[in-house]
């Protein structure tokens, strides 16, 4: 393979290689930041619903001191709301709300719309563990109005959510499904808020035995679990459908499977539908010590929905995070397998390549072998036919400089590129001798294509001087390679030295059939000379011999 052709690959191994380490490093910083943000948040969420303000406040700094390094401003102003809430849900709802105003003016200072945001909804949820519904309310309504404006691609769930929360726990019916609907009909809604939505209003239509209602939403959770993988039905819902459908004997099967104290309100429920009174009261007590017991060790209803949310949340990143990492996983094996391929790929094309370029240097060599078999058989031939030969008609005139002016030209044309070819003479433009032309043509041309073979820089001189009857010519170059009368030859030469031999050889017998003589200049060291001397005047005839 040329050294290119190495070159080429070596630069595109180098490439892909700085590639594939500059991705791997991306992916694997910024796979490790989002998925330690998220440990930490499963973290602080872990101690949200616990007494335990220490452990808290500092798993949530520690939150938000991370997020400022990666640079996430969300995650930052959410540790914060967070810490907000918790203050709220200790009943210290004076620092909760003047931190949450804090976080409004620190976003405000630092151009963060969504801490702004963060700091509204804040605000809301603290009215709302106040049982200060109208202004939780108004609040939720100029977050939802915020985030409309500011964040129109994203959906305002968690407040819209809220808010028909709100509307719920005052009774209205009709503004709960309103909110719903709108929530269902924001952008970008995520499976887990539609999820928690439908079970909302699954829990209205039931509540108002709206059989026809409870059933379209429960349809329609069964379509979102199916299509998102994500488990939005849960076993409350279930039982509440097998009650709704008259199915008691189910419903009492999946009840043993609730908590304690929701069974026995279930199941007061069934056996009153059922008709068994009695039954229904037994579980009816049951519910309401269990009930006074938990409402003993719980703020309200509404803190008891947080900390199930809280709860939920964290279960639901512990599980992000989960899935993150198993992505990640995959994402490492696809792209370790994918660069493998494409790493095979370019070692079967590379050898692929070798091989061609082998294959043609092959081809080559054999093509220039031959090339010049057939050419030494074709000298070979040509030899032959002068050695076969006694005489030739030398009974043309040639005027001999018109002659070897022609002969420096054609040598001229296939010279290599900085040689020049040049004809020097003694003779005057009428000096002739008598010859046979194409003969004494070929043998000047052979020696002027000898030269013209081997010489790569200098000058070839074809040089005609008279000596009495005689005419010289003398072809002289400027290569000092192998000794191309013997044959002698240096690496890479020996058909061309073969073909050389072969030449003179066949120029030396031309030279005897023209009466003339054909010599080296072994005195000249700056290349090659060859002496071709001739007579000007052709041979006397040879009288025949008489029969006696």
């Amino acid at each position: 393979m040329s050294y290119i052709y190495k070159k080429v690959y070596f630069r595109l191994f180098v490439l892909l290689g700085f590639l594939l380490c500059t991705v791997c490093l991306r992916a694997a910083s910024g796979a490790s930041g989002n998925d330690e943000l998220l440990r930490l948040e499963a973290e602080m969420l872990k101690y949200m619903n616990t007494d335990d303000r220490e452990a808290f406040t500092a798993a949530a700094e520690k939150l938000k001191e991370a997020s400022k390094d990666f640079g996430n401003d969300r995650m930052f102003y959410k540790a914060w709301g967070s810490q907000c809430v918790y203050e709220a849900m200790q009943r210290y709802y004076d620092r909760a709300t003047k931190d949450a105003q804090e976080m409004i003016y620190h976003a405000r200072e630092n151009g963060s719309v969504y801490g702004e945001y963060t700091g509204m909804h804040t605000e809301a949820m603290i009215l709302m563990q106040q049982n200060e519904y109208d202004k939780a309310e108004e609040t939720f309504l100029r977050a939802v109005d915020f985030h409309h404006r500011r964040f129109p691609n994203e959906s305002a769930a968690e407040d819209l959510r809220e808010l028909m929360k709100i509307a719920y726990l005052r009774g209205d019916r009709e503004l709960a499904r309103k909110f719903a609907s709108q929530l269902l009909a924001e952008p970008n809604v995520t499976p887990h808020h539609k999820g928690r939505v439908l079970n909302r209003l699954s829990i209205m239509a039931f509540d108002e035995n709206n059989v026809d209602e409870f059933n379209q939403v429960y349809d329609e959770m069964m379509r979102l679990e199916n299509s998102s993988g994500i488990r939005t039905m849960n076993l409350i819902t279930e039982v509440n459908h097998a009650i709704i459908n008259a199915e008691y004997k189910q419903a009492l099967i999946l009840a043993d499977r609730l908590p304690a104290d929701t069974c026995a309100e279930r199941k007061a429920l069934i056996y009153h539908r059922l008709g068994d009174d009695e039954k229904a009261y037994e579980y009816m007590v049951q519910y309401k010590h269990l009930s006074d017991s938990i409402s003993r060790v719980s703020h309200s209803g509404a803190m008891a929905s947080i900390y199930l949310r809280m709860n939920n949340d964290r279960l639901r990143l512990e599980q992000q995070l989960l899935e993150h990492q198993n992505g990640r996983l995959r994402y490492q094996f696809y792209f370790a397998v994918g660069i493998s391929i494409i790493l095979v790929l370019l070692f079967i094309i590379y050898q692929r390549r070798k091989i061609i370029h082998l294959l043609k240097q092959d081809n080559s060599m054999l093509y220039s072998r031959k090339q010049g078999a057939e050419r030494a058989l074709k000298d070979i031939n040509e030899l032959s036919a002068y050695e076969s030969k006694t005489e030739l008609p030398l009974t043309v005139p040639v005027k001999v400089n018109k002659l070897c002016n022609h002969l420096a030209n054609l040598t001229q044309e296939h010279s290599s590129k900085g040689v020049i070819t040049v004809y020097q003479t003694e003779l005057d433009d009428d000096c002739e001798i008598t010859t046979d032309v194409e003969v004494l043509e070929k043998l000047l041309l052979r020696l002027l294509d000898n030269s013209a073979r081997f010489t790569r820089e200098g000058m070839i001189r074809l040089r005609c001087t008279e000596d009495g009857a005689n005419v010289c010519f003398s072809v002289t170059d400027t290569y000092k390679g192998f000794d191309r009368s013997s044959g002698d030859k240096s690496a890479g030469e020996e058909d061309n030295a073969r073909h050389i031999g072969m030449s003179v050889s066949i120029c030396q017998s031309i030279a005897r059939l023209l009466r003339g003589r054909l010599w080296r200049d072994v005195t000249y060291t700056d290349g090659t000379r060859f002496y071709f001397e001739v007579s000007k005047l052709p041979p006397t005839p040879v009288p025949p011999l008489r029969k006696p």
